[in-house]
């Protein structure tokens, strides 16, 4: 029994260690990461939202000149996400100290009208420097023409499998 109440108080103590650490963390990450996404989503939204925080339970508030916007459209709420992600992904590629090599997009355009399209294409290429490998995955034919390469995957019926498919660029690589 005193082997069991010391092993207990060991757990709890460490319980109490971490989770207190993971409190402090928090603290501190989550201005860093507001301030990485409210760049973002100035840059995405042409300087009409330049600010978002994240509440205690990372919940994304966007500020509409320093007030909390109580509602917020469904487009509006795929751009805070989207740049919450790159955030997230920027500030783990600077503690590692080093570029990450590859960031996937899966159908982060679809809410979006063709200007805010246009804008998350702009800030991906902005992004070069941080990822040096960006996959989008989209099913928007408009998308297309801003990108370097495009795969297009088709379901071959006949064979049963998949058929991938290069276009050419749309723009020359830089």
């Amino acid at each position: 029994l005193r082997t069991l109440t010391t092993d207990r108080r060991l757990h709890d103590e460490l319980d109490r260690a971490f989770t207190d650490m993971r409190a402090e963390l928090n603290q501190h990450l989550r201005p860093e990461i507001s301030e990485l996404a409210s760049s973002f989503l100035s840059d995405l939204t042409d300087g009409r939202y330049g600010e978002l925080e994240l509440d205690d339970d990372y919940n994304i508030i966007v500020l509409e000149d320093g007030i909390p916007k109580p509602v917020i459209s469904g487009g509006e709420e795929d751009l805070a996400n989207l740049v919450l992600r790159l955030a997230i992904s920027q500030m783990i590629a600077e503690r590692a100290g080093q570029s990450f090599s590859l960031l996937i997009l899966d159908e982060v355009f679809g809410s979006l009208d063709d200007a805010r399209r246009h804008n998350v294409v702009e800030l991906l290429r902005r992004l070069h420097d941080r990822f040096e490998q960006v996959v989008l995955i989209t099913h928007i034919e408009s998308v297309r023409e801003g990108l370097d390469r495009v795969l297009t995957v088709r379901y071959d019926e006949e064979s049963g499998s998949a058929r991938v498919e290069k276009e050419a660029a749309a723009e020359s690589e830089t």
